[in-house]
């Protein structure tokens, strides 16, 4: 009876982690959802953030790249201390438009980073941290194919 509870209750916290996971991809995919394509002083010749941009000016989808948002972040890009646990690591890959199955492998891209291609994948990762000082472990994936319109 007691292996029984406990395996309840170990299941009941990985739902709620999962289901905490799956609204702060749902937050990154929200807050970059409003940003245009390419940036708006630079086009799409730079990749990534600009020069001396800070979280606050991010005003392109490429500016996440390589960032990992820690406390999270919410859909108005505000930051959600509650669950500092928590973090989005956020990778942003060109893909071909009429290849979405290009350039899946971001330690041996198919397509150069930066390489403009009208088309980008958008993955996030939801990591989770028991206590501060433990290794992070992935709770959740996702992805998304964004096209320049």
């Amino acid at each position: 009876m007691m292996e029984l509870f406990m395996a309840c209750t170990r299941d009941n916290a990985n739902a709620a982690q999962l289901t905490t996971a799956t609204m702060l991809a749902g937050h990154v995919q929200e807050l970059m959802s409003g940003l245009p394509f390419s940036d708006p002083a630079y086009g799409s010749g730079s990749f990534g953030a600009e020069y001396g941009e800070t979280l606050a000016d991010y005003d392109d989808v490429d500016d996440y790249h390589g960032v990992t948002l820690n406390p999270p972040r919410d859909a108005a890009g505000q930051s959600i201390p509650a669950l500092g646990q928590y973090q989005q690591a956020i990778s942003v890959m060109p893909v071909y438009p009429k290849q979405l199955a290009a350039n899946t492998d971001q330690s041996n891209p198919d397509i150069p980073e930066g390489t403009y291609t009208g088309a980008v994948r958008i993955r996030v990762r939801v990591l989770y941290r028991v206590t501060p000082s433990s290794p992070a472990t992935e709770v959740y994936r996702t992805s998304w194919v964004r096209l320049d319109q």
